[in-house]
């Protein structure tokens, strides 16, 4: 079975991190990264935030990932549905309000997978979902 995967902000920011102490986690999200993978909008807007503010990446650099994420990856959009959705996650599995949209954008996706560090991990959404921490064994 092909799980179809959706990755979390953290995810692409330790891939873009080249510091001594996160290596491992950066090797690990470098990988997931290049797969076939989900994001959404709110996913972007997050990885671009952080890379001007704590990795001092250039618009340039923030205008190219974007343009990437965009000719690479399966985008998911915000609506009303999701909002409606996220609000749903956020009073059965008590997830922050961040994170249940990200879940439900997971949801959307069809994923079966969501990979965040910052999420409880092998927690499964909608019986559907499965929240995994790609470090857990670090």
């Amino acid at each position: 079975m092909n799980d179809r995967v959706f990755v979390d902000s953290n995810i692409f920011l330790y891939a873009f991190t080249e510091k001594e102490e996160e290596i491992d986690k950066h090797k690990i999200s470098s990988k997931i990264i290049l797969g076939d993978i989900n994001i959404s909008t709110q996913v972007i807007n997050e990885v671009s935030s952080n890379m001007i503010r704590k990795l001092k990446f250039s618009n340039s650099e923030v205008r190219e990932f974007v343009e990437s994420c965009y000719g690479r990856y399966n985008i998911i959009n915000f609506n009303q549905e999701l909002f409606v959705v996220a609000s749903k996650i956020r009073e059965n599995y008590n997830i922050s309000y961040y994170d249940s949209m990200i879940v439900s954008a997971g949801l959307k996706a069809n994923a079966t997978i969501l990979y965040s560090e910052d999420m409880q991990d092998d927690l499964v959404v909608n019986n559907s979902l499965t929240i995994i921490n790609p470090f857990k064994d670090l």
